[in-house]
């Protein structure tokens, strides 16, 4: 049967859910539950001949949304022909970082394949679990010659990795179907670039271990029970062609990884922030996945932490990923004292909050006493959906639920920062480097508000933007640099959280607001 997607035509079978009918036709639809029907979140504005509005659906949406023809696409199924809008796609992608020139030193390899095929295209690639960016080089002269990103095509199948994980194992195909998706997607990224196939000598890919594996065609269901051990560790080269990307002569490398919940990209950060000069530092990745590491001396710790999905907006009611119309900074307003400043991406009407906005919104109710110590809305505040709640704009409020959710997250990065701070021998407290889209954008004084990472650590905190992307370019240019990475990766000794007692007491403890 036929029906129409953003003005596409496309082809789907009688009884699909929207969701499935999306994924199927390279559409991406945030859906963090994975279509599981929990979250709220995959709304589109469909017409046509879809399945009626169930009451499970209809508690996801509010009356306005249900007149103005908005549906949850996991629930609505296409009974005929349809047309479906997704809506506003455009996402803030962090890209740059915080780092000087960067070493052109190719190896022997490359410089062969330049002399056969007249250039040397090398291409890192940042695979996130909601964004993908791609940043095409010569890496005879290190020139840049293209970049691109766009939302993680995999995110239709669930917004977190443990939702990908999951998808993974309760589906026959659910590996097959991730990988078909990242790797199409960075095929078309390639497409996109207009550079001869052929002329593509390495790519270079980062991501968490999950990403990685996806991308290498490696199943994941073994990071979904104990051990939580990965099929590979990579550091190590394959055959583009082989796991179907289009550039057939080139080879894969794919950053060196340390555990199933410490990849690559953690690896990859170490790069640029100079681990390995001797000095104290902490690095906290944060992003769909916390990945915390401290390099003391000649010993590298790390650790990772479920924080990411609140900080992304997937279990916030009114949360949502870094689009046009994001509240993404949020001040106390000095001709209201009940209102707020609110900045959007873009400068658009609000659509919702994000991460760097949550944390925001959170330190200012602590100051306005519109939340108290342990967490608690104001009695006074207005209700919504039946508890009270914090009114931000018409129609966009922060529930009780989306505070404690924050509080569970912030307490866990905290905690795991605590525990690697333990591990510290002269207790001085180290260069500390905040990385990733969302790392960038938070308030340094709104997180230090919340208790997001311990009061001394917050003061040294510098943001260094997507340090992952640049220690992988880093490893793409310089046979040293990537000898490099692989010798840290070596020195990092991993720490299991829900075994910690250290962790275990103080996740408790920063459970409250120091107010």
């Amino acid at each position: 049967m036929n029906g129409k997607i953003n003005g596409k035509e496309i082809k789907f079978e009688k009884g699909q859910t929207l969701l499935d009918i999306l994924g199927n036709s390279e559409f991406t639809l945030d859906a963090p539950c994975g279509g599981r029907g929990v979250c709220g979140k995959c709304k589109v504005t469909a017409k046509g001949m879809l399945s009626p509005i169930t009451a499970k659906e209809r508690a996801h949406l509010t009356e306005e949304e249900i007149k103005s023809g908005i549906r949850l696409a996991c629930y609505c199924h296409a009974e005929g022909e349809f047309e479906l809008f997704t809506g506003n796609s455009f996402y803030e992608i962090q890209t740059s970082a915080e780092h000087a020139a960067y070493e052109i030193c190719p190896d022997e390899a490359v410089i062969d394949f330049a002399e056969k095929y007249g250039r040397a295209v090398g291409v890192a690639t940042d695979i996130g679990t909601t964004t993908v960016v791609s940043v095409f080089y010569d890496l005879i002269s290190g020139e840049k010659l293209f970049e691109t990103s766009a939302i993680n095509a995999q995110k239709t199948f669930g917004g977190d990795v443990m939702s990908r994980i999951g998808f993974a194992i309760e589906s026959d195909s659910g590996d097959e179907t991730l990988q078909n998706a990242i790797i199409g997607q960075i095929n078309g990224m390639i497409k996109q670039s207009g550079i001869n196939t052929d002329e593509i000598c390495r790519i270079f890919i980062c991501g968490n271990t999950t990403m990685q594996l996806t991308a290498s065609r490696l199943s994941i269901k073994s990071l979904g029970a104990v051990p939580f051990e990965p099929l590979s560790y990579f550091g190590c080269f394959f055959s583009a062609e082989k796991l179907g990307y289009n550039a057939k002569n080139a080879d894969i490398y794919f950053m060196p990884c340390c555990g199933g919940f410490f990849g690559g990209d953690a690896v990859a950060c170490m790069l640029p922030c100079r681990y390995g000069d001797g000095k104290t530092k902490f690095i906290a990745d944060i992003g769909t996945n916390g990945e915390l590491s401290l390099e003391d001396g000649d010993k590298i710790y790390g650790c990772s932490t479920a924080a990411g999905p609140a900080f992304e907006g997937a279990c916030i009611r009114f949360g949502t990923g870094s689009v046009e119309g994001a509240i993404n900074g949020v001040k106390a307003s000095d001709s209201n004292p009940d209102g707020f400043e609110l900045k959007t991406i873009g400068n658009k009407a609000p659509v919702g909050i994000c991460g760097s906005g949550l944390i925001d919104i959170i330190n200012v109710c602590l100051k306005k006493e519109l939340i108290d110590e342990s967490g608690h809305i104001d009695d006074d505040c207005p209700e919504f959906e039946g508890d009270c709640a914090i009114k931000i704009t018409d129609g966009i409020y922060l529930t009780q639920k989306d505070v404690r959710e924050i509080q569970l997250a912030k307490s866990a990065i905290c905690a795991g920062t605590i525990v690697l701070d333990g591990m510290i021998r002269t207790k001085e407290t180290p260069q500390v480097s905040i990385a990733g889209g969302f790392g960038t954008a938070i308030n340094l004084d709104s997180a230090k508000g919340i208790g997001l990472l311990p009061g001394n650590y917050c003061e040294k905190a510098k943001a260094v933007g997507n340090a992952a992307l640049a220690g992988t370019t880093m490893a793409l240019l310089s046979e040293n640099s990537r000898k490099k990475a692989e010798m840290l990766a070596k020195k990092v000794c991993i720490l299991d959280l829900s075994t910690n007692p250290v962790f275990q007491d103080e996740y408790v403890e920063n459970m409250i607001f120091d107010i």
